[in-house]
């Protein structure tokens, strides 16, 4: 709109015009028409834009709402890439935690299969020398038989002398008993 035309429509002085309001808003009229609105007398100035295609269409409140959003979203934006800074960091901290967990547990699941390694041949050891050991027992106790046998066989005829030389023995001693006693009188 030209500012000519801009006249033609709300006349030569258009701030009055433009303060005032159509009777269809009553309470509008009502709620401004005391103390808020200067009356005729006073001087009251209103900065006016003239709409042209020259000109541009944002008025300060306008550009004031949108710096202020502007900031809302830069500081939205701040906050979402601090955000995202912060959880790159935290699942970087968490992998190199699981890798060192991950390191530790298998360092010891190495030293387990080494102790477990050892313990096995311990144990093929122990099985041997305890299977060399029962075989050796079963001889030993294979030659106990053997022996009691031949010690049963050796006294067989010895019971049959010591039955026949027993009153010999018994007299032999009493000979003994008799001589020493003879001696020492």
């Amino acid at each position: 709109m030209e500012p000519h035309e801009f006249k033609q429509q709300y006349g030569a002085n258009p701030v009055p015009n433009l303060l005032q309001f159509p009777s269809t808003y009553p309470a509008w009229s009502s709620n401004f028409s005391g103390g808020f609105l200067p009356s005729s007398d006073d001087q009251f100035h209103v900065p006016f834009h003239v709409f042209s295609p020259n000109t541009s269409s944002v008025s300060i409140g306008s550009t004031l709402d949108d710096e202020a959003r502007e900031n809302r979203v830069s500081n939205i934006n701040e906050r979402r890439l601090k955000r995202v800074i912060s959880n790159r960091e935290s699942a970087r901290r968490s992998r190199l935690r699981k890798k060192k967990l991950i390191e530790e547990l298998q360092f010891q699941v190495n030293q387990v299969k080494t102790i477990n390694h050892q313990l096995s041949e311990k144990i093929i050891l122990l099985l041997e020398s305890n299977n060399l050991i029962l075989q050796e027992n079963v001889q030993l106790k294979e030659k106990v038989s053997s022996l009691q046998i031949l010690l049963s066989d050796l006294m067989t005829p010895l019971r049959g002398l010591e039955e026949v030389t027993a009153p010999t023995a018994n007299m032999n001693s009493l000979r003994a008993e008799a001589s020493s006693q003879s001696i020492h009188h």
